[in-house]
């Protein structure tokens, strides 16, 4: 299936349980959410391969658990809160290359603080270059009540950084936000390369996609293959936004007929 989902749709799960589950239900593409610094251990990378190994699932991204706090870590003034921040997050630089994981996602701040905006792009394109160093990318995600859930935010740092700014497209977080995927396709084309789906009803904003659900996945799917899109995309949901896990294999299935069909033409 060209349809991945993550491990974060079964939190609180355990992540090498939930990564398990993915694996068991054929997918062939994932994305890991770690939920405790103890998962970084080499002992527990180790873990989490053998059942990557065992399954032949690629592991496409990782997904920090302390994103609530990167604006603080990272985007503030204090220089060496920053430099720590960094060599920190180097356990998940190091997990990508263990797992064979590209992307790293990033939610970054929820406002500034005293830093700008130049300064900020800075600070990311620094993270940026250590991740590289370790054969891994870190990308922002849009995500509402963060600054980067604004289109604004995703110009501002795509022009400062050209291609060395990747975003990670949430189609959840952009509707929470008041904003449409195709604001964020528009500034970042193929700089996009990672994109989390979901659903959505009158009743819910975060379901299993299906027929019955509200998204035009056949637009998402066309304008962003129209842009030059080569990611994966990962199903992202929360425990309650399905009541089988079976419910994911199926939302994949109909994805995938879906994605298909748009790049049949």
């Amino acid at each position: 299936m060209e349809i991945g989902a993550s491990s974060a749709c079964f939190y609180p799960l355990e992540t090498e349980r939930s990564l398990l589950h993915i694996a068991e239900m054929g997918f062939d593409r994932c994305e890991v959410f770690f939920n405790a610094h103890s998962e970084l251990q080499p002992s527990f990378i180790k873990e989490l391969k053998k059942i990557k190994d065992a399954y032949g699932i690629d592991v496409v991204s990782l997904h920090p658990y302390a994103s609530f706090s990167e604006g603080y870590d990272f985007f503030s003034s204090y220089e060496r809160r920053f430099s720590d921040a960094v060599e920190s997050y180097k356990r998940y630089f190091e997990a990508a290359t263990a797992l064979d994981a590209v992307y790293i996602v990033m939610h970054g701040a929820a406002a500034l603080y005293d830093i700008d905006m130049t300064e900020y792009a800075r600070r990311f394109y620094l993270i940026n270059e250590t991740a590289k160093s370790f054969g891994c990318c870190v990308a922002h995600e849009n995500v509402v009540n963060f600054l980067s859930a604004s289109p604004d935010f995703t110009r501002f740092m795509h022009k400062h950084l050209g291609d060395s700014y990747k975003m990670v497209l949430d189609v959840k977080q952009a509707r929470r936000a008041g904003y449409k995927p195709e604001e964020f396709i528009d500034i970042m084309k193929s700089d996009i390369v990672h994109v989390h789906l979901s659903d959505y009803s009158e009743g819910a904003d975060c379901i299993a996609p299906s027929e019955d659900g509200l998204f035009d996945f056949e637009k998402l799917f066309t304008l962003l293959h129209k842009a030059g899109y080569e990611g994966k995309y990962i199903i992202e949901l929360y425990s309650d936004g399905f009541i089988n896990k079976n419910e994911i294999k199926d939302s994949a299935k109909y994805l995938d007929g879906i994605l298909r069909r748009v790049r049949q033409g």
